[in-house]
């Protein structure tokens, strides 16, 4: 791809790929695509659709109609129902190209578990938690983005940890891009437990089997995320998350379809 696609990346970066996000991060997402600080401070509304799993290796998926909102500002401050709360210091303690190569920082996000509802019987539902993220990308190539992401808070006790590292890069539709990403998480015990495992006591009034999985890879998965500008002040922006459970996390009882797809399509006006 020519050169000129790194600035195509970049104004993409706006889109908010990381589902996981202000919503369920159930399976995979937690990887931020963050623009350069604007010049001046920014904030757009609108409205989104979403989908995603009704819990950890849920079949069934759970949609709705939700408000978006975003704001931005010039030292790295940003605020989004996308994102989350969280602070991008690259431009505070990097200069010049630097400062637009590497995003890194931390961020806070409401994660959802396993409700009541979607709980088996006899199996403790799992409530939301508030999760803390420290993330690293760093632009390598023109065409190339590289992610990571470490995020604890999860598990039954607050004491889950996951790490998700991935790569972006982007194919040009005419004036607009299709940006394609692949990931991978790794989780420690205290998350896989909480999300996947199945206690004793469970087992006993279930009827499933025990299961307690250790530390290890949770899941991989592919996106495809794009934004289409109307005008200066309207765009529309939409992303396709497919997740894959493997390992413990998909051999879980409590996983029912290891194909975990989430969407998200988002009507913007800039004000």
């Amino acid at each position: 791809m020519p050169v000129a696609l790194r600035p195509l990346v970049s104004t993409l970066l706006s889109t908010g790929l990381g589902l996981a996000l202000a919503l369920p991060a159930q399976a995979a997402g937690s990887l931020l695509l963050l623009d350069a600080p604007p010049e001046t401070a920014t904030w757009s509304g609108g409205l989104s659709v979403r989908g995603w799993p009704r819990a950890p290796g849920s079949s069934r998926q759970r949609d709705g109609l939700l408000p978006a909102v975003d704001y931005e500002k010039p030292n790295g401050l940003f605020a989004a129902t996308d994102t989350g709360l969280g602070w991008n210091l690259a431009p505070q303690l990097l200069d010049g190209a630097a400062a637009k190569d590497w995003q890194f920082g931390a961020r806070i996000w409401p994660q959802a578990g396993r409700p009541r509802r979607e709980s088996p019987p006899g199996v403790e539902s799992l409530g939301t938690r508030v999760i803390t993220e420290a993330f690293a990308n760093v632009q390598a190539l023109p065409v190339l983005l590289l992610q990571s992401g470490l995020s604890w808070g999860s598990g039954r006790h607050h004491d889950g940890a996951q790490l998700e590292i991935g790569a972006t890069s982007g194919i040009p539709l005419g004036q607009d891009l299709l940006a394609v990403s692949l990931a991978a998480t790794y989780a420690n015990a205290a998350h896989l437990r909480g999300s996947f495992g199945v206690r004793p006591a469970e087992a006993s009034s279930s009827g499933l089997r025990e299961w307690r999985p250790g530390s290890g890879w949770q899941d991989w998965s592919v996106a495809l995320s794009g934004e289409h500008k109307f005008s200066s002040d309207w765009s529309v922006s939409g992303q396709w998350l497919h997740a894959r459970l493997i390992s413990q996390a998909g051999h879980s009882p409590l996983t029912h379809n290891r194909n975990q797809p989430s969407f998200i399509l988002s009507l913007w006006h800039q004000f």
